[in-house]
């Protein structure tokens, strides 16, 4: 039997449940989310589907068409690189502060997780460095003891991942990860914070031809660019 509650922490469990098939590739952009099928996936009503997917449209991770229904969101072309662009500084913030305010237990956490993703970039366990790398990042942001710019920093990733999750089919790019890693906690644990900003930006930067390969492995149609006709 469905549950029908319309508290909005109930809500926001299915929207989390939602966020996490985006991060995961269930869904691509463009595609509908199907109020119906989600509330029979996890056994409640419609209503709390319908409020966490209007959550998700805050957010700008979903947009609904009328007499349609809602849509995981695409970005142009030129919509992803600014938001990578700002992740990539607001990542060096996070970084820097990090440097500035870790205490040797909490640098040993990093180092633990680069170590994680080292050892799933030597087996080339994608799945493996997937994981590795969003406990590095979720140690990094709460290393910042600044809630407001973990907040905006999630969000962005959240933004982005839709795009950013096949990067590490690349062919070497889960080492080159995985050395950038060490390289922003070996600035950390120096207390270097400039050198740690600057090493976390250019561990998320894309810009120039890196784009257009990067570009280049999104799934065909997920840009809306490639809606428009000239």
């Amino acid at each position: 039997m469905s549950q029908n509650s319309s508290n909005p922490n109930f809500a926001s469990t299915i929207r989390e449940k939602i966020e996490a098939e985006l991060a995961q590739g269930r869904y691509l952009p463009g595609d509908l989310l199907d109020e119906k099928a989600i509330a029979e996936r996890y056994g409640v009503s419609r209503t709390p589907v319908r409020e966490a997917i209007q959550q998700l449209l805050a957010q700008g991770l979903v947009h609904r068409v009328a007499r349609q229904g809602a849509f995981v969101a695409k970005l142009s072309s030129k919509e992803l690189l600014a938001i990578v662009e700002l992740l990539a500084y607001t990542e060096g913030l996070c970084a820097m502060f990090s440097a500035r305010r870790s205490p040797p237990e909490t640098v040993k956490e990093l180092m633990d997780s680069v170590e994680a993703c080292e050892r799933a970039a030597q087996n080339n366990d994608r799945e493996a460095y997937a994981s590795a790398n969003a406990e590095f990042h979720s140690i990094l942001y709460a290393s910042t003891r600044n809630a407001p710019l973990s907040q905006h920093v999630i969000a962005l990733r959240r933004r982005s991942q839709l795009y950013r999750r096949n990067i590490f089919h690349q062919p070497g790019r889960m080492a080159e990860s995985a050395a950038e890693h060490r390289r922003i906690v070996d600035m950390i644990a120096a207390n270097d914070e400039w050198g740690a900003f600057h090493a976390a930006v250019d561990h998320i930067a894309v810009a120039g031809k890196s784009f257009a390969e990067f570009v280049m492995t999104l799934p065909e149609g997920s840009l809306a660019d490639s809606d428009r006709t000239t």
